[in-house]
């Protein structure tokens, strides 16, 4: 089955470019909340000292389907991007979303290095 032929049977709702952005922008809310806001989460201090949001690139890592999954009822769809930090180049950690089949956020995860 080709890439196509898949994508147009699993991104209905939402095609893979919408995903990621929506995906972008929520890990873009997070880390203004982070390095602007309040950190309701109190993740800073996971960071390394004195960067600042400006020096967090990002790249995406991967988007993957779920057939199956113990963690999910359902079939389910990874977004992943991974934040750099561009001054010193190397991976500060992973964000991403998870969403239903009808392209509907279920989890957010972060795993920081």
């Amino acid at each position: 089955m080709s890439k196509e032929t898949i994508e147009s049977l699993v991104f209905q709702n939402k095609t893979k470019d919408q995903l990621i952005e929506d995906t972008l922008t929520s890990l873009s809310a997070l880390l203004a909340d982070i390095f602007t806001g309040n950190d309701v989460n109190e993740l800073k201090s996971e960071f390394p000292e004195k960067i600042q949001i400006e020096d967090i690139g990002v790249e995406l890592h991967h988007v993957a389907i779920y057939m199956e999954n113990k963690e999910f009822e359902t079939p389910c769809i990874e977004v992943a991007i991974n934040m750099v930090f561009e001054k010193q180049e190397y991976e500060l950690g992973t964000y991403a979303l998870i969403f239903d089949e009808k392209g509907e956020q279920v989890d957010e995860i972060l795993n920081l290095e």
